[in-house]
């Protein structure tokens, strides 16, 4: 037998449910435009979790909603702002996905570009989310090459080649410190042919000179010697080969 302060609790708890308005009594009687006000309220006031909420009910309960792409991409941009940047680029993949030619694919190209160089770790990491990155980025500004979007999405893409650069140029770096010049040379190698309009270009060729010169081979120092100063003449890698002949 079920004590009465039991059938007490049973019909005390669906009525707080329903004085407090549970999640499913919020949207009652809303349509998708006022939805989609309220999920821009949310995004304004920075309650993302509610805006993501508030969208998925709109797109669950109004798909054929003229605006869907709208909110597709705001739920995008919530979860950027949440940063949580890997739901977010899956987010802005859907929108390039089923809306190619709408006026907001440029925005959503930058999404998952924005996205994963936010992810991109610092030179010494793994550096996929970078490659990503770069990838995204050089898309973005292509496919909407002229637009202000393009023009960001180039910024990025070159602050990732950057990173990627330093990345192999400290590998180089590691193993020419511990007397693997072979190794060495070739991590420089890779700046040199993958990155040759950064900053790490010139340092990559000085490293080539020296290393060279560690392990005796100087007809291929002066090599790269006179390539530095021949395609980077204005580099402090420059100036120091001038100065010293060799990193001080």
């Amino acid at each position: 037998m079920i004590p009465k302060s039991m059938h007490r609790l049973r019909l005390f708890v669906p009525l707080v449910l329903a004085a407090c308005g549970g999640p499913s009594n919020i949207y009652q009687g809303m349509d998708a435009p006022a939805m989609f006000r309220m999920a821009e309220e949310e995004m304004a006031e920075g309650e993302h979790d509610n805006a993501i909420r508030t969208l998925d009910r709109l797109l669950l309960a109004y798909g054929d909603w003229e605006r869907v792409p709208e909110a597709r991409l705001m739920l995008g941009n919530a979860y950027a702002a949440k940063e949580e940047y890997l739901t977010a680029a899956t987010e802005y993949r859907r929108f390039l996905d089923r809306y190619p030619g709408h006026p907001a694919a440029a925005d959503a190209a930058l999404g998952r570009c924005r996205s994963y160089s936010a992810l991109s770790p610092q030179p010494q990491r793994d550096q996929t989310y970078t490659e990503d990155a770069l990838r995204e980025c050089s898309n973005a500004a292509l496919d909407f090459a002229g637009s202000p979007q393009a023009e960001e999405a180039t910024e990025i893409a070159r602050e990732m080649r950057t990173k990627l650069a330093e990345k192999d140029y400290l590998n180089g770096e590691f193993y020419f410190r511990r007397d693997l010049h072979d190794s060495a040379i070739m991590y420089f190698e890779f700046v040199i042919q993958r990155y040759p309009d950064t900053e790490f270009a010139p340092l990559a060729l000085l490293g080539i000179y020296e290393a060279n010169l560690e392990i005796g081979y100087e007809d291929l120092a002066e090599e790269a010697r006179e390539r530095l100063l021949a395609e980077y003449p204005d580099s402090p890698a420059a100036d120091e080969v001038r100065a010293n002949g060799s990193r001080a």
